[in-house]
Parts: structure tokens; C-alpha cells; sequence
């Protein structure tokens, strides 16, 4: 496994994993020498690993990795798991990073998409052959041992309040500043609801929310913090109905633990998102970065009976077994790796 340190790596050692240190990955921006610098680490791994295959997640390993991998004959998939900032923006971040991803998909073996929109935009954009292309259903979610109600205890005792979650990284492009603002719109009508947030803070991200915005919701008595948990789900447990509104996403993981446990969901109306909600059914939709819109789904929330919440959410782990097993994503993987490499010995990175 090729990835720069951070608090995983010594959990994802400890489960077996082989993990070889990226020095030169910065999630910020495009710097040329930066980037160079990491083109020519993937060119060094791959000369002296020479892998059968290597997967790559995210922009910059989408781009330079699949680079290094051809200098060598390796094939590469590239896995698109979302746009993110440079897509989300305009200007000449965004130009170059198209034009990078168009050179550099020229020589993957395969490109998955995770969501039909960003496949669609690729296409349109002309940055990806359909014919090495494909969609595939998230990055599973074990619905059976892990994200299983039946089989984790709530944290903390349950109230007769409505317990609202954001789970996920701190950013502004997660539609945290949407959360907090229908958050104090909320709570004027109905005092009783609670609002919790929880995920990484000072992420390396242009759009982070900084520590003392934070403190200030925290002290106004909006929301309240839970930090970054290692297991998220005795949170889910305890919470009512879990909220993303992003801007943008891959396919979105917190709502597919989330639904998976059980709980209704609220989630912006765009891709990565939408695909996991049934309207009414599983949860509601909001428009992106649309306060009121987001303030009527949590209103629509509240005025549920328990009964009527729970069933949303037996609907929504329903819809999770069935769409977005991690059974069914193992068994892409596995597909693909044996016809690429059967009858090659070596390794995958």
C-alpha cells in the first residue's frame, strides 16, 4: 500500500498491510516541483516494487501514478472517487487538472467512476475512453459484521430529543456552514433538538473550518463537537437522522454507514449523494447550499413518529444489503485483478 502517514497508518500495520510511505503527496493545490517530486517517488517505488497492477485513489495518485505505471508496463486503474475542490472551483486549477487527468487516462487499463454523474462529466469532457470505463456500486459497506445495528451498543443513554448528526470532515464544501445555520433556525421552534458534529478538524484543505469558528459554535450552544471517533458507529447509533449536505461527492461513505445502521438520511441533492437516498422513503434530499431547503428536511424529520423514523431507516439498510454490498464490490475486484494478472506471479500495490 503506497500512502503518506497519518493516524491509520500504524492500524492498517497492525491488520497486515504492507505500507510504503509517500513522501511527496500534498493534497494542496498543484505545485509543479511538488508534483514532479511525487511523479518521480511513484517512477522509484514502481522500479524497484514492479507490481503486476497497481489501484490508485484520488487526484494526484489518479494522475502521477498512472504516469509512472506506464513507464514501466504496469497496468493502472484509476479510481475516480469524486471531483473535489479542483472541479468544484473554477479558474486554472481546475483547466489543468482537466488536461492532466486527460493525459494521464489515456494510459490507464480502466477507469471506475462511483457515481453516474462524474462518469458523464469525464465523457462529456472528454477526458476518459468509454470503452475502459465503468461505474461501480461505492466502495462497499459490510452491512453484516460491521455497520449492523443489531450488533453495536448506542453510545450514551438515549433522551426524548432529535438527534441530529454531521459526520465527516470539517470543511465548508461538506456543507458545514448549512448545518450549523438551519441548526439555530431549528432550535428556535423546536429547543429540543440537538445537533452533533463530528470528524476531522484542520484537515489540509483550502475550504477547512478553523479551530476558532468552530470553538465559536461550540460556545453559542449550536452544535456540539464530538471530535474524531476511530469508531463512528455507537454515534450513528445514538443519533436520529444523519445530515450531509455537501457540495460534492465521490460516493458518499457516511451516508452509506449511516442508512446501513439503520438511520434515516438527509443529503444534498448531487451526485454521490442522491443515489443513496429514496425520497420519502429512506430520507430526503435538500438543494445544495440552500439553507431553507435543508431546514424543511429536518422539519420533516422532526414531525416523524419514532415508528415512522425507524421505518425510514429499516429502508434505507434495506437499500444499502441489496445496492451497496461490499460483496459486490470485493467481487469487482476480484473479477479484474484475475483477468488482468492470471497467470503473472508478483504482487498488487
Amino acid at each position: 500500500m503506497l500512502a503518506p502517514a497519518d493516524e491509520h497508518t500504524e492500524q492498517l500495520a497492525e491488520l497486515g498491510a504492507r505500507i510504503i510511505l509517500l513522501k511527496s503527496l500534498s493534497r494542496k493545490g498543484l505545485n509543479p516541483l511538488g508534483d514532479l517530486m511525487l511523479y518521480r517517488e511513484f517512477v522509484r517505488i514502481y522500479s524497484e516494487e514492479r507490481p503486476d497492477l497497481v489501484f490508485q485513489y484520488t487526484i494526484k495518485p489518479n494522475i502521477y501514478s498512472t504516469l509512472a505505471a506506464r513507464h514501466y508496463g504496469i497496468p493502472a486503474i484509476a479510481v475516480i472517487t469524486g471531483l473535489g475542490y479542483a472541479f468544484i472551483n473554477k479558474g486554472m486549477v481546475t483547466f489543468m487538472a482537466r488536461q492532466l487527468y486527460r493525459l494521464a487516462l489515456r494510459s490507464a487499463k480502466q477507469v471506475w467512476f462511483l457515481n453516474r454523474d462524474d462518469f458523464q462529466f469525464f465523457l462529456t469532457h472528454k477526458l476518459v475512453d468509454r470503452n475502459k470505463s465503468r461505474q461501480i456500486p461505492g466502495e462497499g459497506i459490510n452491512c453484516s459484521e460491521t455497520f449492523n445495528p443489531d450488533l453495536v451498543a448506542t453510545s450514551g443513554g438515549r433522551t426524548s430529543a432529535v438527534n441530529f448528526l454531521f459526520m465527516g470532515r470539517m470543511l465548508y464544501d461538506k456543507g458545514v456552514a448549512e448545518y450549523v445555520a438551519a441548526a439555530k433556525r431549528i432550535r428556535e421552534n423546536y429547543p429540543q433538538a440537538v445537533f452533533w458534529m463530528m470528524g476531522y478538524l484542520n484537515v489540509d484543505n483550502p475550504t477547512a473550518v478553523q479551530q476558532a469558528q468552530l470553538n465559536e459554535w461550540v460556545e453559542e450552544g449550536t452544535i456540539t463537537y464530538l471530535g474524531a471517533l476511530d469508531d463512528v458507529r455507537p454515534t450513528i447509533a445514538a443519533s436520529d437522522c444523519v445530515v450531509l449536505p455537501s457540495y460534492r461527492e465521490g460516493m458518499s461513505t457516511t451516508l452509506q454507514e449511516s442508512a446501513a445502521m439503520a438511520k434515516p438520511i438527509i443529503a444534498s441533492d448531487i451526485a454521490g449523494c442522491k443515489e443513496l437516498v429514496d425520497e420519502g422513503v429512506t430520507g430526503f434530499l435538500c438543494e445544495v447550499a440552500n439553507v431553507d431547503s435543508l431546514v424543511l428536511g429536518m422539519e420533516r424529520i422532526l414531525r416523524l413518529t419514532p415508528i415512522e423514523r425507524s421505518t425510514m431507516g429499516n429502508n434505507g439498510r434495506k437499500k444499502m444489503i441489496k445496492d451497496y454490498s461490499v460483496d459486490r464490490v470485493i467481487a469487482i475486484y476480484h473479477e479484474t485483478i484475475t483477468e488482468i494478472v492470471t497467470g503473472q506471479s508478483g504482487h498488487c500495490v
